[in-house]
C-alpha cells in the first residue's frame, strides 16, 4: 500500500475531499481512498458531555493506493483548495519512515482517533488500557483530567506537532 498526504486549504477539507474522490474516479483509479483524519473529542456543554469530530492535521487529508500516484502530482494541485502533494527532501511524495508510521496508524483506525481508556493518577505514569493510542508512537506531555484529554507530541513532516487526543478515564477495579 503507498500512503501520500495532500495539503490544502484548511477549513474547506471535506470539499477537497469530495473534489479528488471524483478526480480518481473520472481517472479510472477506484483503489485511491482519501481520508481526512479527526479526533473525536468530548466537550462539555451545560456540564453534559458532547462528542465533537475535530481536525487531527488541519489542512492535510491521506491517501492511500495500491497504485503509485506520481503520473497526477501537476494535475492534483490545479483542482479546487489543493497545495498539492507534500514532499519528501529527495523530491519524491511517496511517504518514508516516520511520516510512513504515523500515517499507517491513522489507517488503522480508519481516520478517526476515537477516546481511549486510560488509568491515571497524580504522580503515578499514565497507563494506556485499550484504543487507538494503545500503539501511539508519541509522548504525552501533560493531562487535562476535567477535559478527558493529553496533550501529545509527534513527529510530522519533519515537525515536531502537539495536539490534544481524547481520552476516558477508568479507575483500578
Amino acid at each position: 500500500m503507498n500512503c501520500y498526504i495532500i495539503a490544502c486549504r484548511s477549513g474547506v477539507e471535506d470539499k477537497v475531499k469530495k473534489h479528488l474522490d471524483r478526480f480518481f474516479a473520472d481517472h479510472e483509479e477506484p483503489d485511491v481512498v482519501v481520508t481526512f483524519p479527526v479526533r473525536r473529542m468530548i466537550d462539555r456543554r451545560r456540564g453534559k458531555p458532547l462528542m465533537n469530530d475535530l481536525p487531527l492535521l488541519p489542512g492535510y487529508l491521506l491517501l492511500s493506493s495500491e497504485n503509485e500516484l506520481d503520473p497526477y502530482a501537476l494535475d492534483v494541485k490545479a483542482l479546487y483548495g489543493t497545495y498539492g502533494f507534500l514532499k519528501n527532501l529527495d523530491g519524491s511524495i511517496l511517504l518514508k519512515g516516520r511520516d510512513r508510521a504515523y500515517v499507517d496508524w491513522v489507517l488503522r483506525n480508519q481516520g478517526i482517533i476515537k477516546p481511549s481508556k486510560v488509568i491515571y493518577e497524580k504522580g503515578e505514569p499514565i497507563r494506556i488500557i485499550q484504543g487507538p493510542m494503545k500503539d501511539f508512537m508519541g509522548k504525552i506531555i501533560s493531562v487535562d483530567y476535567r477535559r478527558s484529554r493529553v496533550k501529545v507530541e509527534f513527529e510530522f513532516a519533519a515537525d515536531i506537532r502537539k495536539v490534544d487526543l481524547p481520552v476516558e478515564f477508568i479507575s483500578h477495579e
